[in-house]
């Protein structure tokens, strides 16, 4: 009984790691909501996991905001046209495939859709993490993207998983709001900040 009033204790870690994981999803949310401010709000979120994970820092709102004054230009510069490029091609697939045009050319699309959201999953732990100029960054994401593609599909499919339900099973996504409000994103961050940990270190340059 003693272990779960004790600080140090596994359980009250991570019931303490949990409190950070919902104000942290939270705080993003918000700071997404102006649509440009995405990137930097991403990469602040990365950067502040990234604090746990090498227990440098557990606080929530003093990193982040940090981060997100920090990175705010670069991040939004970043985040503004590859969005914009994924609109497009999401509008263009959707267009075209209403119109029965052929596979191949449907398939070719849903390339380049998977392409741009693994390099918008890759860049913004990498501004948060590593001291790069634009190209080196945009480089970087695509070769992630396209060497750990297992990886990156399995977190788009985490990160798109409220919004198909949210547009085929309406009923779902309001069953699950409080996951998707609470805790899903900065769950999803701070899993694959881990990954990432794991293999930057074979395709990444050291000095950060």
């Amino acid at each position: 009984m003693k272990e779960l009033f004790n600080l140090n204790s596994p359980w009250v870690q991570r019931f303490a790691m949990l409190t950070n994981l919902v104000c942290l999803n939270i705080l993003w949310l918000v700071c997404c909501i102006p649509v440009f401010t995405a990137g930097a709000a991403t990469a602040a979120l990365y950067h502040t996991v990234f604090l746990y994970h090498n227990k440098e820092d557990d606080a929530v709102l003093r990193p982040f905001f940090r981060a997100f004054r920090t990175n705010f230009k670069q991040s939004t510069l970043l985040f503004l046209p590859l969005f914009a490029a994924l609109l497009l091609v999401v509008f263009d697939l959707v267009y075209l495939a209403s119109y029965g045009k052929g596979t191949a050319v449907l398939f070719l699309l849903i390339l380049v859709i998977l392409l741009l959201m693994g390099m918008l999953i890759h860049l913004f732990p990498l501004i948060a993490r590593f001291d790069m100029n634009a190209k080196a960054l945009l480089r970087t994401a695509f070769s992630l993207t396209a060497l750990h593609l297992p990886g990156t599909l399995t977190v788009i499919a985490l990160l798109a998983l409220p919004v198909i339900l949210l547009l085929f099973f309406p009923d779902w996504f309001l069953r699950f709001g409080v996951v998707w409000a609470g805790v899903w994103f900065s769950a999803i961050a701070y899993f694959f900040s881990k990954f990432l940990l794991k293999i930057w270190n074979k395709h990444v340059p050291a000095e950060e």
